[in-house]
């Protein structure tokens, strides 16, 4: 920014290039509707250059700015969080595959799905931090239908990141976690539907059908409680 000769511009390129291109490289390749990254990037160097070069008049670098962080804020308040949400949830309508884990949790757990019940399954790792600051919001939705026996949930632990059944039980231990534990011994169901990360949610329909798969948490969604009940879950109800 304020770069006056062609070895300021040459430090900057050596600078920018790189990790433009491996934001596109590793970022990108997973997530394309992050390119406006790109192009704020470069309306913000070349709003900064122009300012503190005073190649502007007053009047010009003012709306530059206002325009930068106008478009800054809806690009990171609105555009993010909705591609997001539609990028890392997937319904549908196929069966689902064949599973059956491993109890944890004492008293009834639900280790398959069961016909002419709703399955609400939550992957989760105890080492994972977006799966720990979802929790609450599972426990909750739970909570809210906790008057429908026909809806089952159950939080999932897996070989990922060294957990193991007795981990897992002494996490829920500590944080006084009272929905149902099991275990998906070999990643084998996490990887059936489809899953690669974690957090992971996959709702199964009465008939045997997945509603459902989710992965990843974004805590700046404040309507996921709202939008799993009515939306995911409520696609499943009568």
């Amino acid at each position: 920014m304020g770069a006056k000769s062609w070895r300021d511009w040459l430090s900057f390129c050596l600078l920018y290039l790189p990790l433009a291109g491996m934001f596109g490289f590793f970022v990108l390749g997973q997530l394309p509707f992050l390119w406006p990254h790109l192009l704020l990037w470069a309306l913000a160097i070349a709003i900064g250059s122009s300012l503190l070069a005073a190649r502007l008049n007053r009047k010009a670098m003012i709306s530059g700015v206002v325009i930068l962080f106008a478009l800054s804020a809806w690009y990171c308040m609105s555009y993010i969080p909705d591609r997001m949400k539609r990028a890392t949830n997937h319904f549908g309508d196929g069966a689902a595959p064949e599973f059956a884990f491993q109890a944890v949790s004492e008293g009834p757990v639900p280790t398959a799905a069961t016909p002419g019940k709703i399955l609400v399954i939550d992957f989760f790792g105890t080492w994972c931090s977006p799966c720990i600051r979802e929790l609450p919001e599972i426990v909750r939705v739970r909570a809210g239908l906790q008057n429908r026996r026909d809806i089952e949930f159950v939080v999932v632990g897996t070989n990922a990141g060294g957990d193991t059944p007795e981990r897992l039980r002494a996490f829920a231990r500590r944080q006084h976690v009272t929905l149902s534990l099991a275990f998906d011994q070999g990643k084998k169901a996490h990887a059936a539907f489809g899953l690669s990360g974690f957090p992971g949610i996959v709702v199964i329909d009465r008939a045997g059908r997945v509603r459902l798969t989710g992965q990843g948490y974004n805590s700046s969604e404040a309507s996921f409680g709202r939008d799993l009940t009515q939306g995911h879950v409520g696609r499943c109800m009568p």
